[in-house]
């Protein structure tokens, strides 16, 4: 194994246990089958069916999944071996160490001809060289057309205008407000377009005191990755709303993004959430109420999250919830939890490995997975009806929304930009001080780091 592939491979044991969206192999949305989401005929139109004589052998894919979340695997390749009887598909599902296995395997020439890829991992694994770029066969013989998708969660497959990876699942940010407590407060339920004026005030009215001083409803439990209240990816939206970002187009540079007037302002106004106005539950009492699910008990009025819990809450017949999407400051903006498929550049039978990865990604075998989470493919989620579902509407339309994630600047964010960056924020929220200093201090820190690169 070469030497940047050492380091990588360093590097993604660590990003593993710090995964940006979900605990686990890597980052991606739970797998969960909803009532909301029905069942896809087979009626989304797709391209003619390229000649069978070079569509043919065997080909590999590799999944981290495990359990429940296979069966799509299992669905999708049994329609596209009964549709081209002369390809045998073999599922390599590595639930532990996916990462650390598959570098090796680039490192040997051996990887999956497919193999799925989070979010964090997209620049890595692209600056390897062993992801195919896709364009060529995106009009090739066997054409695809990406208008197919949705195209914030198209975007995460992309870097510098080239195509690398196509969408498996995903999830956007979305609110999560309680009806209930709503109603009890007399408070109108919150619209699209609210600003961050309404946002916070809709939190103070809906947080409680009881005669002792002594919270006991928050308005709002902020984006927290398993009770890390300082998730970038869950915060960053905020960033980009107020027209900030933390790192330069090309990668290269934090100073003056990262302790932009912008990005202060949007971290400041975070803060606040939790020290000034204190209408957000803290590190310490998410730590003391382990366990509890803040939102279904009551504790918080609004819950900004994924979209995973759906399927639990919808589950709970006394729990009256909606969702709306996130407000805005200057500008919409919202980020995403992601996970997709690749191509293996050193794969010896790319004609079949391309079908498969087109049958799964845009045609009939993305069905299989669209049962089980967001599909990025419009035709699909249209005959789901996501886009009028009472639950899934503003998270559809949140999407136009979605800014492309800064880790796909450069393999080193998470090492060099997001680290410092959330210890400049974690030291905020527990002590307060001037957030200018601190992103000042974080992005000296980031930029040094980068030019090690």
């Amino acid at each position: 194994m070469n030497k940047y592939l050492r380091v990588l491979a360093i590097s993604i044991v660590i990003g593993l246990l710090l995964a940006s969206c979900a605990p686990g192999a890597t980052p991606t949305p739970q797998i969960v089958k909803e009532t909301v989401v029905k069942e896809v005929e087979k009626q989304v139109p797709v391209t003619a069916t390229p000649q069978p004589a070079t569509i043919k052998g065997t080909i590999r894919v590799g999944s981290w999944e495990s359990g429940g979340a296979l069966e799509p695997w299992n669905n999708a390749i049994k329609g596209f071996e009964a549709k081209y009887p002369g390809v045998k598909v073999q599922l390599e599902a590595v639930p532990q160490d996916y990462g650390t296995k598959l570098l090796t395997q680039f490192a040997a020439g051996t990887a999956p001809d497919i193999f799925m890829v989070g979010d964090g991992d997209v620049a890595k694994f692209v600056a390897t060289g062993s992801v195919e770029l896709l364009d060529p066969y995106l009009t090739g013989k066997n054409p695809l057309d990406l208008k197919t998708f949705y195209a914030g969660p198209l975007s995460i497959g992309q870097l510098q205008g080239k195509t690398y990876l196509l969408t498996k699942d995903y999830s956007p940010l979305v609110i999560f407000y309680n009806k209930a407590l709503f109603d009890e407060a007399n408070v109108p339920y919150p619209k699209e377009n609210w600003t961050w004026d309404d946002f916070l005030a809709t939190a103070q009215k809906l947080t409680k005191k009881d005669a002792k001083g002594n919270i006991v409803q928050w308005g709002i439990q902020l984006p927290d990755n398993w009770g890390d209240a300082v998730w970038f990816r869950g915060m960053s939206p905020l960033i980009y709303q107020n027209g900030g970002k933390v790192i330069s187009p090309d990668g290269k540079k934090t100073t003056d993004y990262m302790n932009s007037p912008e990005t202060v302002e949007a971290v400041q106004f975070y803060v606040d959430l939790f020290r000034k106005y204190k209408v957000a539950p803290t590190k310490e009492d998410l730590a003391a109420l382990q366990g509890v699910d803040l939102f279904q008990t009551g504790k918080v009025a609004m819950l900004w999250n994924g979209r995973w819990p759906i399927k639990d809450f919808q589950k709970n017949p006394k729990l009256n919830f909606s969702t709306v999407g996130l407000p805005m400051k200057k500008v919409h903006a919202n980020s995403i939890c992601w996970a997709g498929f690749a191509m293996y550049s050193k794969s010896q039978n790319k004609d079949t490995a391309w079908a498969f990865l087109k049958y799964i990604a845009a045609e009939e075998g993305a069905q299989q997975f669209a049962k089980y989470a967001l599909t990025a493919v419009q035709p699909i989620a249209e005959l789901q009806g996501l886009k009028d579902d009472p639950y899934n509407a503003a998270i559809i339309k949140d999407l136009e929304y979605v800014v492309p994630l800064p880790e796909l600047t450069t393999p080193a964010f998470g090492e060099c930009v997001e680290t410092p960056f959330k210890a400049a924020l974690e030291k905020l929220l527990l002590q307060g001080g001037d957030v200018k200093a601190a992103l000042d201090e974080a992005a000296a820190k980031a930029d040094a780091c980068l030019a090690k690169k």
